[in-house]
């Protein structure tokens, strides 16, 4: 079986990533970390700004999982990060792949600190992104992360 691929969504993946995260607000709703149900109008936005990225890992079978890395809309200075998996792509270090682009990416746009989005309930996002919250650290080389209360 080939290696996935990573790496950063064009506006042709939006339609794919809009599928996954459907899935996962569908099983999951608030729970799942979207604010409200996504939508391709949506995340095409995200795709197209300038001080935002969506990182995607590709398979055989198409896109099972995607990260999303924004400016926060009250903080110039801080990103916002999220991760999404289908339940076949998880515990296999795709998160991980996923969050370091975004690290990468948020170091590389200059934003001085960078929070991980956790929605209520989730234990599963809360064990991801405290294991992630030293290697940002590292990635993002000296820039400020935090996990939200």
């Amino acid at each position: 079986m080939p290696e996935p691929t990573f790496r950063t969504a064009t506006e042709d993946d939006v339609p794919a990533v809009a599928v996954v995260a459907e899935t996962l607000w569908d099983d999951m709703g608030a729970a799942s970390g979207f604010l409200q149900q996504p939508t391709a109008e949506g995340l095409g936005l995200i795709v197209a700004g300038e001080a935002s990225r969506i990182f995607v890992c590709q398979t055989d079978a198409g896109i099972d999982g995607f990260s999303v890395l924004s400016r926060d809309a009250d903080d110039a200075e801080t990103a916002v990060m999220g991760v999404w998996l289908l339940p076949g792509a998880r515990g296999k270090g795709t998160g991980r792949e996923l969050a370091l682009m975004a690290t990468e990416f948020a170091r590389e746009s200059g934003y001085k600190k960078l929070r991980g989005t956790l929605p209520p309930d989730n234990e599963g996002a809360l064990s991801f992104f405290s294991e992630i919250a030293t290697l940002a650290q590292v990635v993002g080389e000296g820039m400020e992360y935090e996990l939200p209360l």
